[in-house]
């Protein structure tokens, strides 16, 4: 039930104000209360919209010749209804007794154009009409929501948009990167419903089985729905767990998270700035894709396991040196090998390089890495997963640029390690918004 002061607690709750011992009672109700979880969504809806148009008046109040350029790109901040209403009032006077009443009407109109104009996209730009149901055969889509939510989608998939911060999964998966301006990102499937609450999360529906929600950062709430379309019951599922909403057993059964993937890929653990996924997307490291870009977090998959090599394969067996005798070496033919993919691409603007540290143990030793985005080019025939269909397959790599010595001393260098016994690798990696870092880790395959 919606209490008096309900109103109050989700304004605070959007502009993170809450003490911890209050965003715990409040979250605690989120799953509980299906009403009060619907206000959330209407809250933040009306935040946004409230937010863009104050930001579009002080625009115009700052530069009058450029008030129709509204970037939909760039990101949009909560602020409280409070002071989004003051701005906007404090706008609209000055713009009165600088512009007068005509250029203001003008300035009303294109903002309205302009906000209504505003909608999904894909990557490409070209806008997803609401309510069309889409089918993936192949590859990989990726979904731009004005709210600022990125939802990267792998065939085979059946889906389709209903709104700006919302779309319905009929079969498949997809990986989402919800910033704070995207809170209360809905997701409704065959089974049930995905509220986010500011998160990295991934999402697999099987029509007529189950839906699978697993949160790598923050937390989402997940709903069991009834035959009439009402909310039956609702889970808040937090970082590092996982949930399945089972409509056949009337239930949301929640587990942990990936720890079944990372024993399959012989990984003990890793640091938390470490997110490990299942299955690399098509165009990785390409620029098409953007959900991967986080300041601060480290993306880790699996490429290829149990590859056997028809010949002797170089690596850089000990990166943190700079000498290329005591750097190289070389892995012989026969050797059975798995490799993985670590990927950096943080969010910031332009010139501004974003560091992450993580450390990734495995239960097997670390043969070496492949650092040189040339040698990433090499060696794709081996370790991609998409050249085992066509090894002549041309892909786009970054590379990693470590020290190896003779360079400007003065210069910052991404670091890579491996630990004496060769089981834990360390990196501490710098790229900004134009740059991805990306480099193989090559480990020993169990017999």
């Amino acid at each position: 039930m919606i209490q008096l002061h309900d109103d109050r607690l989700l304004q605070e709750y959007l502009d993170r104000s809450l003490s911890p011992e209050e965003l715990q009672v409040f979250e605690e109700r989120l799953c509980n209360e299906p009403e009060l979880a619907e206000r959330l969504i209407k809250f933040a809806s009306d935040d946004l919209v409230l937010a863009e148009w104050g930001a579009a008046l002080e625009l115009v109040q700052t530069d009058p010749d450029q008030h129709t350029a509204l970037s939909g790109s760039e990101p949009v901040f909560f602020k409280s209804k409070r002071m989004v209403t003051a701005s906007v009032v404090s706008s609209v006077c000055s713009l009165l007794l600088l512009l007068g009443g005509y250029f203001l009407y003008q300035s009303f109109s294109n903002i309205s154009l302009d906000t209504t104009s505003k909608g999904v996209v894909f990557s490409s730009g070209e806008p997803v009409e609401n309510h069309i149901k889409q089918t993936l055969n192949e590859g990989s889509a990726e979904l731009h929501f004005p709210t600022g939510a990125k939802v990267l989608i792998s065939a085979p998939a059946s889906y389709e948009v209903t709104g700006n911060n919302s779309m319905h999964l009929q079969q498949g998966s997809f990986i989402a990167n919800v910033p704070q301006s995207g809170i209360g990102f809905q997701v409704d499937t065959p089974h049930g419903r995905v509220i986010d609450l500011g998160t990295l999360f991934s999402v697999q529906t099987v029509e007529k089985l189950d839906t699978r929600i697993q949160v790598y950062r923050g937390k989402v709430i997940a709903s069991l729905m009834n035959r009439a379309g009402g909310i039956q019951s609702s889970k808040q599922v937090s970082e590092h767990h996982s949930a399945t909403i089972d409509s056949v057993k009337n239930e949301i059964a929640e587990a942990p998270d990936t720890l079944s993937l990372a024993e399959k890929c012989g990984i003990l653990h890793y640091s938390d700035s470490v997110v490990l996924q299942e299955k690399m997307p098509d165009a990785l490291a390409t620029g098409k894709y953007q959900v991967f870009e986080h300041d601060g977090l480290a993306f880790v998959f699996p490429e290829r396991m149990q590859v056997s090599l028809k010949s002797g394969l170089s690596l850089v067996t000990n990166p943190s040196e700079t000498k290329p005798v005591q750097r190289s070496g070389m892995i012989s033919a026969g050797t059975k090998v798995d490799c993985y993919r670590v990927y950096y691409d943080p969010a910031e603007k332009e010139g501004t390089f974003i560091p992450v540290q993580g450390e990734i143990h495995f239960d097997r030793p670390i043969l070496g890495v492949i650092l040189d985005k040339q040698y990433l080019n090499q060696t794709d025939r081996l370790f991609h997963p998409l050249c085992l269909e066509d090894s002549n397959r041309i892909f786009v790599h970054q590379g990693t640029e470590t020290d190896t010595g003779g360079k400007d001393p003065k210069a910052r260098y991404d670091e890579v390690m491996i630990s004496p016994d060769r089981r834990t690798l360390s990196f501490m990696l710098l790229s900004g918004e134009r740059f991805v870092d990306e480099f193989r880790v090559i480990v020993q395959s169990l017999n």
